[in-house]
């Protein structure tokens, strides 16, 4: 008999020691947060994309944005302080992440690999590559899921899915806002844009991936 309930015991130990216990905060969900709650699981990260795009990403984006000459400049005279104020990371580990907006020509655009780049000239026009504009097939970066405050790594438990997250966030760029768009065509063409890149320092070349692409008529 002993026996028997020592093997229940430890059964029943390792059963509960497998568990994943997972925190239900409401108050995330007030305020247009996270729509899956605080934790949210094993899911499809496609259609987690999908759901999100209208009711988190865009807002998100639309909210933070900055003019994109008056970040460089701030940047440029103290990026500490301008990242702190414009600037969102998921922690401080990580490289702070920047939504703009403005109005650029495009100078050139390159093909040569599958992550191809358009590169930008922007207002006041003086004929200089200002930034870079990622144009595919191929969209690189992590910048559109790390800007969200109201997801993090810590509210998935499937870290594969936080991963795959990215992709899908920018596979919907190509497929809402690079859909329709022969950049071979846009040459010295001005654009209104509104985008996210990941600031990796004054050495480094900014590289916007874009949610809103408004070309000139």
């Amino acid at each position: 008999m002993k026996i028997k309930e020592s093997i229940f015991c430890g059964i029943f130990w390792v059963v509960l020691l497998s568990c994943t216990i997972v925190k239900d905060d409401g108050d995330k969900n007030e305020e247009g947060g996270n729509p899956y709650g605080f934790s949210i699981g094993t899911i499809d990260p496609k259609q987690y994309a999908n759901d999100i795009w209208d009711s988190m990403v865009i807002p998100r984006v639309e909210a933070m944005a900055v003019d994109f000459n008056r970040l460089v400049e701030e940047l440029g005279s103290d990026d500490v302080k301008a990242s702190g104020e414009y600037g969102y990371r998921l922690s401080e580990r990580n490289s702070y992440n920047f939504a703009v907006k403005g109005t650029a020509r495009l100078l050139s655009i390159d093909t040569g690999s599958a992550s191809g780049s358009a590169s930008l000239d922007m207002y006041p026009f003086d004929g200089k590559e200002d930034c870079r504009l990622r144009i595919g097939p191929v969209l690189q970066g992590y910048a559109l899921r790390d800007i969200q405050k109201d997801i993090s790594p810590t509210s998935f438990v499937n870290q594969v899915d936080w991963a795959r997250l990215a992709t899908e966030l920018n596979n919907k760029v190509k497929e809402t806002v690079l859909v329709d768009i022969d950049f071979t065509d846009m040459a010295a063409k001005e654009v209104e844009l509104l985008g996210v890149f990941t600031w990796e320092g004054k050495d480094g070349i900014i590289t916007v991936t874009p949610l809103r692409l408004t070309f000139e008529d």
